[in-house]
C-alpha cells in the first residue's frame, strides 16, 4: 500500500520490524527483499508519489516537482559543481538516464586490496547483479531507439578505433522519447516505482510519501525507530507528526542526505568520517555542429559509451537534452546564441565523466540544510580537459563542422588542431563547466571503525541495527554510473539483515 501525506488528518504512529528511509536505488531493494521474506517493512519517502501519467516533456514542471530544490543542488568550489537530485517516489531512479553498469571488477578488487573488504569479490557479487538486472529489465540500447546522436558518436569512435558500444539501461518497451531525465512518460524506463516498490508493496510493505524524517531514535546503543513530519505537498511545510518504531533502521537517503541526517542527530561519527570523502564523477558536455540533420531529441539521450580512456580516468557517455536545457550551455549570448539554436536540428552532443580523486565534504549548514564543498584538485581538472579533447576528436572524426567544448576561453573549435592546443594549454578548473550526477562515499564502509562509518554490510560501527544502503557506503568512486551497484550492495545488505538480524 502506498500512502500520501494528504491521506492523513492526524498524527501517525507505526511499528514494523524494518523502517527504510528513502525510495531511490537502495531503499526499495531492502524493502522488497525483506518483505518477501515475510518481515513487516515501512518505507518513507520525503517527495511526492508519482505515476507514469504524471510525466510530461515540460522541464520546468519536472524540475519543480520531481527534483530536490528544483534541481539546484550545488557543491561549492572553483569551479562550483551542480548536481541535481531526485525527490519523489523512486528518487533519482525516476529522473536519471537509466544507465546500468555492474561495479567494475577492478574496483571490487581495489576495495578488497586497499580497504580489506571481504565477500565482495566479482564472483561473489555476480549473483546480486544478475538478480537486480532481472528485476529492473536491464537491456542494451537497440538501433531502433538509439537515435542519430548515438550513431554519430559510434561512427566517430569506430573511425578512430576506440572501444565503444551501446549502453545497457533498465528498460522495457522503451520508445526513445528522449525525456528520461524529466520522468519517462511511457513507463519504458523502469525506475524503482515500477518494479521494486510495487513488489515490496505486494509482499506487505507500507510505503509513505510526503514524510520527512528528522530524528533517528536510539536506545541502549541501538536504533529503535524514527520520527519526523508529514509535509504539505504544496508548501513543503510540516503539517502533522509521525513516528515509526522498528527493530532495524535503514538509511537510504543518498550520499548527501544520509550523512546530513546522521550529522543532525550527532550519531555514528566516532571516526569523524560522516560527510567526508564525497565523490561526484564530475562531468562535461560537448556539442558539435554537423552538416547532417541529427534531431538529437529523438532516441535514448544516453545511448552509447566510449570506454577507451577508462584507464586514464575518463568515461564518455551519451547525453542529449531539449532546447530549453541546451541553449544555456551553448557558447555566446544574444544574437549569436540564437543563431546557433536555429541550427538545433544539426547539433549533436556527448558527455563524459571523470573518475575523481577529489574529496568533498557534506556539513550541516544553516537551517539544517547541507553545506556541500568540493574543491577540485589539479589532477581531476586535467582529466576534465582530456574528456573534452577526446570527445571533440570523436566528433571531428564523425564529420563535425564545429565543436563547442565548454571551455571559457575556447568557445568553439573548427579543426582537430585546436584539440591539441587544448591539451597543451594551461587550463584552470574555473575555465570549465562541470556538472555531476553521482554523489557517493560520504558514509564509507570499511573494516576499521577508525576510518569508516559502517562495516562491510552497511551497519554502523557505533549504533547497532542502523544500516546505510545507498551510494554513501562506497569507499571510492566507481568510474561508472552507480545505480546498479547501489542496488546490488543493498541486496547484499538485506541478505545479511535477514540472516543475522531477523531470522528466527
Amino acid at each position: 500500500m502506498i500512502y500520501e501525506g494528504k491521506d492523513f488528518s492526524a498524527d501517525v504512529q507505526e511499528s514494523a520490524e524494518v523502517v527504510v528511509i528513502g525510495s531511490g536505488a537502495g531503499g526499495p531493494v531492502v524493502a522488497k527483499e525483506l518483505a518477501e521474506q515475510g518481515h513487516s517493512v515501512v518505507m518513507l519517502e520525503e517527495g511526492p508519489k508519482v505515476e507514469t501519467k504524471d510525466f510530461t516533456p515540460d522541464p520546468f514542471r519536472a524540475f519543480r516537482r520531481f527534483y530536490r530544490d528544483g534541481g539546484t543542488t550545488m557543491a561549492l568550489g572553483r569551479p562550483a559543481v551542480p548536481f541535481p537530485l531526485g525527490r519523489c517516489l523512486g528518487g533519482t531512479t525516476t529522473v536519471n538516464s537509466g544507465t546500468c553498469f555492474r561495479t567494475p571488477d577492478k574496483i571490487l578488487r581495489k576495495w578488497r586490496r586497499e580497504f580489506g573488504l571481504e565477500g565482495i569479490e566479482p564472483e561473489k557479487m555476480r549473483p546480486y547483479f544478475e538478480r537486480v538486472e532481472k528485476i529492473i529489465d536491464a537491456n542494451p540500447v537497440t538501433p531502433e531507439i538509439m537515435g542519430r546522436n548515438g550513431e554519430i558518436v559510434l561512427r566517430g569512435a569506430k573511425q578512430l578505433g576506440y572501444s565503444s558500444g551501446p549502453l545497457t539501461r533498465n528498460m522495457r518497451g522503451c520508445r526513445g522519447c528522449g525525456v528520461c531525465t524529466l520522468g519517462c512518460p511511457s513507463g519504458g524506463k523502469r525506475a524503482t516505482f515500477l518494479n521494486y516498490i510495487p513488489r515490496a508493496s505486494h509482499f506487505g510493505a507500507k510505503v509513505y510519501c510526503d514524510l520527512r524524517v528528522s530524528k533517528l531514535l536510539v536506545k541502549n546503543g541501538a536504533a529503535v525507530g524514527v520520527e519526523g513530519a508529514i509535509l504539505d505537498r504544496d508548501s513543503g511545510k510540516p503539517r502533522l507528526k509521525f513516528s515509526v518504531s522498528a527493530k532495524l533502521v535503514v538509511l537510504a537517503a543518498g550520499a548527501i542526505y544520509s550523512p546530513l541526517l546522521l550529522l543532525k542527530n550527532k550519531l555514528a561519527n566516532g571516526s569523524g568520517q560522516v560527510g567526508r570523502n564525497l565523490r561526484l564523477h564530475p562531468g562535461i558536455r560537448v556539442c558539435a555542429l554537423m552538416d547532417e540533420v541529427v534531431d538529437g531529441w529523438r532516441g535514448v539521450p544516453q545511448a552509447v559509451f566510449v570506454d577507451e580512456f577508462a584507464d586514464e580516468g575518463v568515461m564518455l557517455e551519451g547525453v542529449f537534452v531539449g532546447p530549453v536545457l541546451t541553449g544555456p550551455v551553448l557558447p555566446y549570448f544574444g544574437e549569436k546564441n540564437k543563431e546557433l539554436m536555429f541550427k538545433y536540428k544539426n547539433l549533436a552532443a556527448h558527455g563524459a565523466m571523470i573518475f575523481d580523486e577529489t574529496r568533498g565534504r557534506v556539513r550541516l549548514g544553516l537551517r539544517g540544510r547541507p553545506l556541500i564543498t568540493y574543491q577540485m584538485i589539479p589532477e581531476d581538472v586535467k582529466k576534465g580537459v582530456k574528456a573534452i579533447a577526446y570527445t571533440a576528436e570523436i566528433f571531428f572524426a564523425a564529420g563535425a563542422k564545429k565543436v563547442y567544448p565548454t571551455v571559457s576561453w575556447m568557445p568553439e573549435m573548427t579543426s582537430p588542431r585546436q584539440v591539441r592546443e587544448l591539451l597543451s594549454g594551461r587550463v584552470k578548473g574555473a575555465d570549465l563547466e562541470f556538472m555531476a550526477f553521482h554523489p557517493m562515499g560520504t558514509c564509507r564502509m570499511g573494516t576499521d571503525r577508525r576510518d569508516s562509518v559502517v562495516d562491510p554490510y552497511g551497519e554502523s560501527w557505533e549504533i547497532k541495527n542502523l544500516f546505510v544502503c545507498d551510494a554513501s557506503i562506497f569507499p571510492s568512486c566507481l568510474g561508472v554510473n552507480p545505480m546498479e551497484s547501489i542496488m546490488a550492495f543493498a541486496n547484499r545488505s538485506a541478505d545479511y539483515m535477514q540472516e543475522m538480524k531477523l531470522k528466527g
